[in-house]
């Protein structure tokens, strides 16, 4: 296989993440390059990146080799196979040989199974997953909760992310009915791959595959019910409008101040939000002006980490502000979008 240095990097540098760091399958370890594709598996998700110049090959290029070919000066890079389960790369005044695997021990989804599909840009589709990312649990000792639930339902398309501490949620139009619980990873490597255009999702019962014009995405879904998420929204008595990034800043000064986990005190009265964060070395106070004056007065306390989380998903200017009492979630509503969350409250003192 013959092919350019900056073509072969940047191909690999997408698909690489996916190679797993321990495994109980050696193969894995590595990129397969067959018909056409530069392959990465780790049983979970399979993405397959398009090569020029590599449809008849066949061999697995070992992740030992992948900060070698990086380093590699640029022009035309030559790897070929040299005798079983070996190959030689070549660049310039450069060789070096690698013992490797027998491709065909490599596990590969070669066809999504017979199912449904939709076509979505590529740009609105990343836009909502990052926004309801950060709500997706990282533990997966619960997997439908580390999992975002992609469902079509009353001409609309959702994104949903929920920890068992905070949901979110986004949608755009769509006419269609399904439900898909993709893996939290998958997420992150969707949103890490560059992917532009029109993206064409594949789906049946047990996996889904995201389909763009040079990267393909296979993925196993996880089993299960999602939770009966939009009955969790509802419009709540007690509502304002802070601006988003007076709100950030504010939150970020008074996390800077302690490292230790602290919860936030909010105190809505009138026109302000008193934000206050103390801790064994710090006692942090700063007043935000209101937008809307609160119908009445209230003082809630919520975990800091995640309400700053929070706002951080959000990209408008203002930002609605709901609550129902002091023991009642804090429901937030971006004033330019369907984008919406809720932050459960914590005890203080």
């Amino acid at each position: 296989m013959k092919i350019q240095k900056t073509e072969l990097v940047q191909k690999l540098n997408k698909i690489k993440g996916v190679v797993p760091k321990k495994t109980t399958m050696p193969v894995l370890q590595g990129v397969l390059v067959k018909e056409g594709c530069l392959i990465a598996n780790n049983m979970e998700m399979t993405v397959k990146a398009k090569l020029e110049g590599a449809e008849d090959e066949c061999f697995i290029i070992p992740e030992r080799a992948f900060d070698l070919i990086s380093n590699l000066p640029d022009g035309e890079v030559d790897i070929s196979v040299t005798e079983k389960n070996a190959i030689a790369i070549k660049a310039d005044k450069i060789k070096n040989k690698y013992q490797t695997m027998d491709p065909e021990q490599f596990p590969v989804i070669t066809e999504q199974e017979e199912g449904s599909e939709l076509t979505i840009e590529a740009d609105m589709l990343l836009e909502s997953m990052k926004r309801v990312f950060f709500a997706i649990s990282p533990q997966e000792y619960n997997a439908v909760m580390a999992s975002m639930c992609l469902q079509a339902d009353g001409g609309t398309l959702n994104f949903v992310g929920l920890n068992g501490r905070v949901l979110a949620w986004d949608k755009v139009e769509y006419d269609g009915r399904f439900e898909l619980l993709i893996p939290r990873n998958t997420v992150e490597r969707l949103k890490s791959l560059g992917i532009s255009g029109a993206v064409k999702i594949k789906h049946n019962r047990t996996g889904a595959v995201f389909i763009t014009e040079d990267i393909e995405i296979y993925t196993r879904l996880v089993e299960g019910e999602f939770f009966k998420y939009q009955t969790m929204f509802r419009e709540l008595p007690l509502h304002t409008v802070v601006s988003r990034m007076k709100l950030l800043e504010a939150m970020t000064r008074a996390k800077m101040c302690t490292e230790e986990k602290c919860p936030v005190r909010f105190e809505l009265e009138r026109g302000f939000l008193n934000l206050s964060l103390k801790g064994k070395a710090t006692d942090y106070a700063e007043t935000i002006d209101l937008q809307e004056e609160m119908p009445e007065a209230i003082t809630i306390g919520f975990d800091a980490r995640l309400v700053l989380e929070t706002i951080k998903a959000f990209d408008c200017n203002n930002i609605g502000v709901s609550f129902g009492g002091p023991k009642m979630p804090m429901l937030m509503e971006a004033e330019d979008s369907d984008f919406k969350a809720i932050v459960l409250p914590v005890i203080i003192k």
